[in-house]
């Protein structure tokens, strides 16, 4: 009576291991202020018209192009080929040599932190994080996807003091949400079990710590539980987003004082350094936008080729 129920269970874990899935997608950023127009001019095509990118699984394999790059991941061989298309050429890297290069980032972090807490820090403010969506109500067909528009909003500034006044950032998604695709599922399964074929349960326990640790910040506990509350509108893939990135100067924040009192600023130092720059040439001087990105579902289907994985003919090794 159990082996027709055991048999269906193996048949059909058997068949999620080794789904196949082709997907198009299209990525374009474009940077603010002084140096984004630098950025931006010799971005090429990640600024311009956009980067294509193409993603191909086949059983234990998956093959990524962006131009003249690409990446082979095979989970039998347990190697990773980076390719140039341009050269026709190809390096590989073992997930043996993947595993020490993780392992020697997180000893290198964790000396670093050390050495971090033995020194005199001070203590920086704290920040508030809100989260809002809300559905336009608008729809449109997108690369032949029946899609509905939402946006999120993500608003942190200084705790106990407002945007307006103090200062922060702001990040919205616009997003156009369509059915469900497979395809974008069987990506996410077949990077899961990259993820657990490379790292192991080392990895799965330091992502629950750091999750332990994001939850037990009162604004991030905040913004999820916000999310949460709202993301059972979101069932669906978004088939197109656009993320925009804008730092705001609060009015109460001198000239001297910005790079400190914009959250943002702490990105390398970046923001701050900028702001003088980006005010002059925005019509609101309390608000810039740093950063915009669009990204696009152009295609997707449950169909690939074990050619279609394969290593591209008369590539050589490279050293």
């Amino acid at each position: 009576m159990k082996t027709p129920a055991i048999s269906s269970v193996i048949l059909f874990m058997a068949s999620m291991a080794f789904a196949d899935a082709s997907v198009q997608q299209k990525t374009q950023m474009h940077f603010g202020g002084a140096i984004g127009s630098v950025i931006n001019v010799f971005g090429r095509s990640a600024t311009h018209e956009g980067v294509v990118t193409d993603i191909a699984i086949h059983k234990n394999r998956k093959i990524t192009r962006s131009g003249d790059t690409g990446e082979l991941v095979d989970l039998d061989e347990q190697r990773v080929y980076y390719l140039d298309y341009g050269r026709k050429t190809y390096k590989v890297v073992t997930f043996e040599e993947l595993r020490k290069q993780y392992e020697e980032s997180k000893e290198k972090a964790r000396r670093q932190a050390a050495s971090a807490d033995k020194g005199e820090q001070s203590k920086g403010p704290e920040y508030e994080v809100e989260f809002s969506m809300k559905s336009t109500g608008n729809k449109e067909t997108i690369n032949g996807w029946d899609t509905h528009e939402e946006i999120a909003t993500v608003t942190v500034h200084e705790k106990g003091k407002t945007l307006e006044d103090n200062g922060g950032f702001v990040l919205t998604g616009d997003m156009w949400i369509g059915p469900r695709i497979a395809a974008m599922r069987e990506m996410l399964d077949f990077d899961l079990r990259f993820m657990q074929k490379v790292y192991g349960d080392s990895f799965s326990s330091d992502m629950r710590q750091a999750a332990a640790m994001m939850a037990a910040t009162p604004a991030f506990a905040k913004a999820m539980k916000a999310f949460n509350e709202k993301q059972g509108r979101l069932e669906g893939t978004a088939i197109r987003t656009k993320m925009t990135f804008e730092t705001v100067v609060g009015k109460n924040a001198p000239a001297e004082q910005q790079p400190q009192q914009n959250p943002a600023a702490a990105i390398g130092g970046l923001l701050g350094r900028l702001k003088k720059n980006r005010q002059s040439d925005q019509s609101n001087p309390q608000r810039s936008t740093m950063l915009d990105s669009n990204h696009e579902l152009l295609k997707a289907s449950t169909a690939a080729s074990a050619a279609d994985v394969a290593l591209p003919a008369g590539f050589k090794e490279r050293s």
